[in-house]
């Protein structure tokens, strides 16, 4: 059983933001995880993540080391309060 967690996921310092928008869209695809995108700005993005506790982790370290064109030098993960589940093996 996995634990179903949403956090909120800020990336500061990466000048690439739509190459590191594309690359936590394909990331959050690959781990089956829902991403929002809640702002972009200059150098930086605000995403919306859930899903099962430890491939929310997975996905933050993947976004610290962000694509090849750009190393997001600040992330801040923050706990998104909500309702919190817990998956079964069967996927309910």
């Amino acid at each position: 059983m996995s634990r179903w967690e949403r956090m909120r996921l800020e990336l500061d310092g990466c000048a690439a933001v739509e190459a590191i928008v594309g690359f936590a869209h394909e990331r959050a695809a690959l781990m089956a995880l829902a991403c929002v995108v809640v702002e972009t700005g200059p150098a930086r993005v605000v995403l919306d993540v859930a899903g099962p506790e430890p491939l929310g982790g997975a996905f933050e370290m993947a976004c610290r080391l962000g694509p090849a064109a750009c190393l997001v030098p600040v992330v801040r993960c923050l706990p998104v309060a909500g309702d919190d589940e817990v998956e079964g093996g069967d996927g309910v």
